[in-house]
């Protein structure tokens, strides 16, 4: 647990970090973090590429052990391979693609699964972002709170 909440802060305060500085810098919330990439002009993009496999690295190994008690290891693998999958893309394409769609996906089904199958209460978080998305924002998913709290979900689920 010492090790995860180390390693969950690390990842937590780097990816914060590069939210929080895009954030002041163009002074709004972005659409959705993976959309932060595209406010760097092209030589700079390789910052977001950095951040996400850094983060994806640091849950890795954290995240293999926590499965193996359940034996579905391979949700790790597909956690970290859509966060990498995320992260290339904009370096290749340019702009948001198929690639970059199917590995959000497979980020978004694969820590779902994690967090629900370790403790599933914790999927009662998705209950303030619902009526968020329905009552204040007239049914338009703000896919940036969508990712914050499907890693804050992530994150408790694997502390507690």
């Amino acid at each position: 647990k010492k090790y995860t909440f180390g390693v969950f802060t690390v990842r937590f305060v780097i990816l914060f970090s590069y939210v929080l500085y895009v954030i002041l810098r163009d002074k709004k919330i972005p659409e959705s973090i993976s959309a932060t990439v595209y406010r760097f002009n092209d030589e700079n993009k390789w910052i977001y590429t950095i951040i996400t496999f850094i983060t994806a690295f640091l849950i890795c190994p954290y995240l293999f052990e926590q499965l193996k008690v359940f034996g579905l290891e391979f949700l790790s693998f597909f956690t970290v391979m859509g966060m990498l999958g995320t992260g290339v893309d904009p370096l290749i394409h340019g702009e948001k693609n198929v690639v970059h769609y199917i590995s959000a996906i497979i980020l978004g089904v694969s820590s779902q699964l994690i967090a629900y199958i370790t403790f599933s209460p914790i999927m009662a978080l998705w209950i303030p972002y619902v009526i968020y998305t329905l009552y204040m924002v007239n049914g338009k998913w703000n896919m940036f709170f969508f990712y914050l709290i499907m890693m804050l979900q992530l994150l408790l689920s694997l502390l507690l």
